[in-house]
């Protein structure tokens, strides 16, 4: 079975994306369906198992899923793992079943109390985390994943999950861009420049979110800025926020944040991140989530989990 190709699917609530990799988690094809999953029936998510089993029919019989496919409003809910959560258990916790004639892994996501005390969970990101420990640069490490609305910041281990919380911060400016009165501003894409710096020192120094972003308009009116910067100064101020409460969790200067997830949101946290004193590298998510699902079934078919 480890040796064979296999085809891992990434399934959240608005994006599906399918690959079929090889057994090292070598990228070989890729399907990207952009459909929310509360659109589809219980049939015509059978249906696209049947369309990826048809697309790769030498791949290995059984398909491993990821995110919210697993959630009550999926396939199969599945319970989530308490961090701190290995690979391995990760593996052992997948919800093995058959759907229609596809037999499947889902796996369980995570669940844990955060440093801040509160109950959080997620699920899909915990891929992204086996891959990163998968390479062996994990211990002591932060991951930063940012694949859409909400970041999960994850602290890891040598060889597990140790805990994680969600940030909001996507979606928040997603929110701003469409309903507030900053929205005029908001129109041009954000860049790393004067701009989205200055809003990070801002958010970097304190003080209330709700008066920071609210002074990007009175900046533009002063014309501090212009006003195709004002976008990037907001983002530096949310993102900025973000960052700075993270930065005590680095403990020391040595520790590394990793950064991955989309392509118009995860440079600029990085940027962030390492501008606020932070080292930070970004690393692609399309490799770090292939990665981890090798990673998770190596992990399976050496506990003899599915055979």
């Amino acid at each position: 079975m480890s040796g064979r190709t296999f085809i891992a699917v990434e399934w959240g609530t608005a994006r599906i994306r399918a690959r079929l990799l090889a057994a090292d988690g070598d990228i070989l094809d890729t399907i990207v369906d952009e459909v929310r999953l509360v659109d589809l029936d219980r049939t015509a998510r059978t249906a696209r198992l049947q369309m990826m089993r048809a697309r790769w029919p030498d791949a290995s019989d059984t398909m491993w899923l990821a995110g919210m496919i697993g959630s009550p409003m999926g396939l199969e809910a599945v319970e989530q793992l308490p961090c701190p959560a290995t690979s391995a258990a990760i593996a052992a916790h997948a919800r093995r079943t058959q759907i229609d004639t596809s037999p499947v892994a889902i796996l369980p996501g995570l669940s844990c109390t955060s440093r801040f005390g509160d109950p959080d969970v997620l699920r899909g990101e915990e891929v992204a985390a086996a891959g990163l420990i998968g390479t062996g640069r994990a211990d002591g490490a932060l991951l930063l994943s940012v694949p859409g609305m909400h970041g999960k910041w994850v602290e890891l281990g040598r060889t597990m999950v140790e805990r994680f919380h969600t940030s909001m911060t996507v979606e928040l400016y997603r929110v701003l861009a469409e309903r507030s009165i900053l929205a005029p501003l908001m129109a041009a894409p954000a860049r790393d420049g004067d701009a989205f710096r200055t809003g990070l020192s801002r958010a970097a120094d304190g003080g209330g979110l709700g008066r920071l972003l609210f002074s990007a308009r009175t900046a533009v009116q002063a014309k501090r800025f212009a006003e195709d910067e004002a976008a990037s100064y907001l983002w530096g101020i949310l993102i900025g926020s973000d960052v700075r409460e993270n930065l005590p969790a680095a403990g020391t200067i040595d520790r590394t944040c990793f950064v991955t997830g989309a392509a118009d949101v995860a440079p600029l946290f990085h940027a962030a991140i390492d501008h606020l004193g932070m080292k930070a590298e970004l690393i692609d998510d399309n490799w770090l989530s292939a990665t981890g699902f090798a990673t998770i079934r190596r992990v399976a078919a050496e506990q003899e989990t599915f055979r």
